[in-house]
Formats: C-alpha cells, sequence, structure tokens
C-alpha cells in the first residue's frame, strides 16, 4: 500500500521481493512495459508455433508464434517466417502450395509452360467427362521433391537456386504432356474432341461443357445469326468422335426389349460398329447402326425403332445461335440455343 505504484494500478509491474505474512507483498516494484521482456530475457521466455501455412505475398511459409514466460503469455500471436523453424515443413508446403497447385507469383517460364500443361490436360477432362485423365497431386509433388534440393523452402530460396541451376539444366523442371496423362485413362487425343465442326464450306466454333443437369450440358456448336438458315442437320446426329461411342451405346439401349435383346451387351456392339464405320456417313446415323444391327444381330431393325428420347441429354449437341461478337443471342426473354436445329430456327 505504500507503493507509489499503489494508486496507479499499472498493468504490468516488476518486484525485486516477493514477502508473505497474512498476505502476499510485493517490494521494490516497477512499472515495465512487455514488449522489454522478450529481448531482456531471451534465455527465459518459451516459444510455441502454430498454423504453419503458405502465404503468396510472402512467397514463404509463415507461422503464428506465441511467447511465455513463466506461463505468462508476453506475446499471444505474432506472425513470422517459419523457415528456419521447422525447414522440412516449410519445404513440404512450398511444393505442394507453390508448384502443384500453382499458387505463386513469379516469372519462371517453366512455372508458366508447366501451368499452361495442366490446363491443357484439365480441359481435355471436361471435355471427355472424365476425371481420371490427369495425374494426382503426389504424382506432380515427386516430379517436384525429386529435383529440388533440401534447403528451397521458400520462393527466395528457389530463386537463389535456380538462377544457377537453369544454366546446367534448363528443362529440369519442365513437364511432358505424357507424363500428365495417367496410365489408366487409355488413349484419349484432343482430336477426338475437336474446336470446330466443319460443315462445307461453314466451320462453326465447338464448345463443352460438363455440368450434368443443365440445358447445355454436353457439345455446343456456335452457329452466327447471319448463316443460320444455311447450316442443315445433316452430319450432326453423329456427334464428335470422342462421344460417338457412347451415343450408338445409348441408341442401341434404347431399342425395345423383343429387339434389345439381340444385341447385347450394347457396348460391344457399338464397338464394333464403329470398327467396321471409322468416319460418318452420309446417310444419318441411326440408319448406318440399323442396317449394321440387322446384318449382326439377325433380326431387321429400322431407324425408326431407335427411342432418341432415352438418350442422355448430353450425348445431342445443343445449336446456338450468336452475334458478330460470338455473344449468345436472347429471343423473347430466353437463350437462342436448342438440341433441333429445325426449332431453334423457328424462334
Amino acid at each position: 500500500p505504500g507503493s507509489g505504484l499503489f494508486r496507479k494500478q499499472p498493468r504490468w509491474v516488476m518486484s525485486a521481493e516477493l514477502v508473505e505474512t497474512s498476505r502476499l507483498w510485493a517490494r521494490i516494484n516497477a512499472r515495465i512495459e512487455p514488449e522489454w521482456i522478450e529481448p531482456l530475457a531471451g534465455h527465459l521466455v518459451k516459444r510455441t508455433y502454430s498454423e504453419p501455412h503458405w502465404e503468396q505475398k510472402q512467397a514463404a511459409v509463415m507461422a503464428y508464434e506465441r511467447v511465455t514466460l513463466y506461463g505468462v503469455p508476453i506475446v499471444a500471436q505474432r506472425k513470422v517466417n517459419y523457415g528456419r523453424i521447422d525447414p522440412a515443413t516449410c519445404r513440404d508446403l512450398f511444393i505442394r502450395n507453390a508448384l502443384v497447385e500453382g499458387d505463386w507469383r513469379t516469372r519462371h517460364q517453366f512455372f508458366h509452360d508447366n501451368r499452361k500443361l495442366l490446363a491443357e490436360v484439365e480441359e481435355l477432362e471436361h471435355r471427355a467427362r472424365r476425371r481420371d485423365i490427369l495425374v494426382d497431386d503426389e504424382t506432380l509433388y515427386a516430379f517436384y521433391d525429386q529435383r529440388l534440393p533440401e534447403e528451397i523452402v521458400s520462393g527466395a530460396h528457389f530463386d537463389s537456386w535456380w538462377k544457377r541451376k537453369r544454366q546446367e539444366e534448363p528443362d529440369l523442371l519442365s513437364f511432358e504432356k505424357s507424363m500428365l496423362i495417367n496410365e489408366r485413362a487409355g488413349a484419349v487425343t484432343k482430336a477426338d474432341y475437336p474446336d470446330t465442326w466443319r460443315q462445307g464450306r461453314l466451320s462453326f466454333r465447338v464448345t463443352y461443357q460438363f455440368e450434368p443437369g443443365a440445358d447445355a450440358d454436353g457439345v455446343t456448336v456456335h452457329v452466327p445469326l447471319q448463316v443460320l438458315n444455311q447450316v442443315t442437320a445433316d452430319g450432326f446426329d453423329w456427334q464428335i468422335p470422342g462421344l460417338r461411342e457412347q451415343l450408338v451405346t445409348e441408341l442401341i439401349r434404347s431399342l425395345p426389349k423383343p429387339l434389345r435383346r439381340h444385341c447385347v451387351p450394347a457396348p460391344n456392339f457399338a464397338q464394333r460398329f464403329l470398327r467396321e464405320t471409322p468416319e460418318p456417313e452420309e446417310r444419318p446415323l441411326t440408319a448406318a447402326l440399323a442396317a449394321f444391327l440387322t446384318g449382326v444381330a439377325g433380326v431387321r431393325i429400322a431407324p425408326e425403332d431407335f427411342d432418341a428420347s432415352r438418350v442422355p441429354g448430353h450425348l445431342r449437341i445443343t445449336f446456338r445461335v450468336v452475334d458478330e461478337r460470338r455473344r449468345k443471342l436472347i429471343v423473347d426473354g430466353a437463350d437462342a440455343e436448342d438440341k433441333d436445329l429445325d426449332a431453334l430456327r423457328l424462334r
């Protein structure tokens, strides 16, 4: 009570002596600030770290540091560079976040070339409506892990190392497209999923949408308004090469049961048909398929026996009318697109 600090009640005090009588008293007291403690008692404080994470802006792994003195928090949560504290964890996070996931702002050419190749394979997955073509992240991680030295724990460390290493091995960190294709994915090529559709002298842009349930799910052919009356439905029923086998399989499955039982398993008949008919014919697909099945199944099958309504929507091409700037037209408040080209013209 006799202390000059008794009435001021500072948040932090340091006492030279503690005396315990009926109560505990502190003698020879001085007001202190908590930020003074760490530099003066660095050998006594305890530091713990939590939540190591990659930060793109810093191009480094950061964590939160907690500093205590005899259990009393001196620093509750301070963000610090984690590189010197746990290099192994930082290297792992650098590879996973910066190199594998691409969360890094850098000018290194190999990095941008690799991201471009990954985007191409991802686009191929989108077009093929599959999720097993691109290799998984662990494969990409192993690629970088085998090539990067142990001391690479941040963007700055990498820049310093790569500045020298690329002079010796410029392609050391460059992907090849073949290594990004899963071996179990089978033969899938971009040629099976073209960017354009040609009909005579006309050429139409083709886009792909993998969104089950959406009206434009599947393949969309963009038809400029000025040539809408020139394009015909001929050939579009054969679909693009990459989806043709699925389409033929579903057409066979759409047959009435008395006819369908002569054409099982449907995928085998579809594959055989496409081996014997590798390119689209001038006649409709249903006519060509009916003639083929009649010959191999031993029963008469007509084009009208196929039930197109039972074929999944993504296997039927969507026609979208666009203006000269490739923008989708809106007619009476609705998108100018349809699975039926003739119905689209009548809008």
